[in-house]
Order: C-alpha cells, then structure tokens, then sequence
C-alpha cells in the first residue's frame, strides 16, 4: 500500500510514518495539492492507494481574523481536489484532518461529532471553519454515493516541534514559546494576548501522529481526538515561562482578541477504539517542543 501524506513536513505530517507498505510525503514544490492537474498525475504516477490530507493554511486568532477569505479560498480549494481524486481513483481508507475550532461558538459543551453542523462557528475563523466543514460534507458524501470510506478525524489544539512559530500567523502554543524567548533575550515582558483565562485542550502532535498510524479509526464517519483536559492560557503561559527559564514578568494584554472561552471535547468515541492510550502531558510535551525550539530556532518557521 501507498500513502500520500499531504503537508508531510508540517507539524502534524512530520509525525506521520505509516506501518505499513510505502509513505510518500512531497514537498510543496513537488505538489501542490491546489492544483488537481499536479495531484491527479502525482497519484498515477506513484500509484497512491489512500491520502492523510495534513496540509492546510493554518493560522492564530490575529491571521485568522484578518484574512478570512484567503483560508476560505485555500482551504476549500484542497480539500475538493483531495476529495475528487479520491473519488476519480476510488482511494479507500483515507484519512483527513480536521480541528475543533470549527465546532459552533454557541454549541452545547462539551463537543461531540454530531455537533459539528449545529450552529456557525466563531467569527474570528469563520473562512477556515467553513472550508473545513466542508471536507466533513464531501467525505459523508463519497461514502453514501460511491461507497468510498474516508475517516474524518477531529482534533483539538495540536502542538509540537515542527510548528509555525510566527509571531504573526502561528498557533498559541508556538506563538506563547517564541514570545517567551524574545523577551528572555531581550529583558522585556513576556506579554500574552488576553486575559489568560480561555481554556484549551492541547495534544501533542507525536500523540497523533501514532494514533493516525497504529489506533483503531472508524471505518467510516468522523472522530474526536484529544485527551479530555483543558487548561487555560493563563496556566499554559506560566509553564512555558518556567521550562524556558524566564524569571521576567508576564502581561496579560487584554485589549487583544482571545477566541471562544472554552471549547472542550467529548472524546467517547476515541476511547471506545482506543482505550489504552496514553497521552503526553502538557509538562511533558512543552519541554520536548521547547528543547527542540531553542535548539533549531535559527532554521525554523520564525
């Protein structure tokens, strides 16, 4: 078997080796997965038999709400050429990433699968969440028309070594430790968007990149990943604080935009197919990416 990784150098993609058969993870030089001519010669040519569709435009609150229309725009255009050549080429077992900041805004908590639909998501990343929404659509879509089975595969916040750590576009996370480095060096404050007091579920990107792997998927359908614990920005600024050694102040900025409050997860579903895993702590996780930051920052996405 041969699996196309899309975005395979990317936080999550990077995780990705397949157990089995042959993992193919080009760069976006070699595909461009927004161009359906290049993806369908790309599949015929390495005669892929599945897809983990990694790639996407991500992006933090700040990206996110100030170009809207651009994650609509590529996000979409991905997933229609992902999901067409599936169907084209009958691709069964293929695997798509989604996120839990689609979920509504004003949904019941915690998240289950079923919630996904049940209201518009928050306004600060409406274009990304309706482009992701959307690949749910297409993948309920091939399996009921075409009896070509995909799993969609929701995840709360990921974090991990190969992250976007751009002031200007990352995640909270990567945003949190790069901001905590220059203000370190620089002798300054360590200033956080926000209150600090919205809460998240963070998972380690290595943790599923081995459920993708090794876990038990649905054999159709979508499913929740995460570990079932929140913590605030507020405590998860304060950690990094103290595994980078930084004994400056931190300023909570809360003029800023925060996203929701809280969004946490039912993740039922994934423990009924895997009930044994063990997920990295936060403690643990923000040290591995930290060391790993702090090491190779002059050759990452800063």
């Amino acid at each position: 078997m041969t699996t196309l990784v899309t975005g395979g150098s990317g936080l999550l993609g990077s995780e990705i080796i397949c157990a089995k058969g042959t993992t193919i993870k080009p760069s976006h030089r070699e595909l461009d997965v927004e161009d359906y001519c290049q993806l369908k010669r790309y599949v015929q040519t390495y005669r892929v038999d599945r897809i983990i569709h990694c790639a996407a435009l991500v992006g933090g609150v700040k990206a996110n709400s100030e170009r809207n229309y651009d994650f609509f725009q590529k996000n979409l255009k991905m997933n229609l050429n992902i999901l067409d050549v599936c169907r084209e080429f009958s691709l069964k077992g293929s695997v798509f990433i989604l996120s839990s900041c689609i979920m509504p805004k004003d949904g019941a908590l915690p998240y289950r699968e079923d919630s996904l639909h049940l209201g518009e998501p928050h306004s600060t990343n409406y274009g990304y969440s309706y482009a992701k929404r959307m690949l749910q659509v297409g993948s309920q879509a091939l399996w009921e028309q075409y009896g070509i089975n995909t799993t969609c595969i929701i995840p709360c916040n990921l974090y991990g070594k190969k992250d976007n750590y751009r002031l200007e576009s990352g995640h909270v996370i990567p945003n949190l430790i790069h901001k905590c480095f220059l203000a370190k060096q620089n002798k300054t404050d360590f200033v956080v968007w926000g209150s600090g007091n919205p809460e998240r579920e963070f998972m380690y990107a290595e943790d599923l990149g081995k459920i993708i792997t090794h876990g038990n998927l649905p054999y159709v359908g979508s499913m929740i990943v995460s570990p079932g614990m929140s913590h605030t920005i507020r405590e998860t600024a304060e950690i990094i604080s103290e595994k980078m050694g930084f004994s400056g102040k931190i300023v909570f900025d809360s003029e800023k935009p925060e996203g929701i409050i809280r969004k946490p997860t039912d993740n039922s579903v994934f423990r009924r197919h895997n009930p044994d895993f063990q997920f990295t702590t936060l403690e643990q996780g923000l040290e591995k990416t930290i060391e790993y930051f702090v090491k190779h920052h002059e050759n990452l996405r800063l």
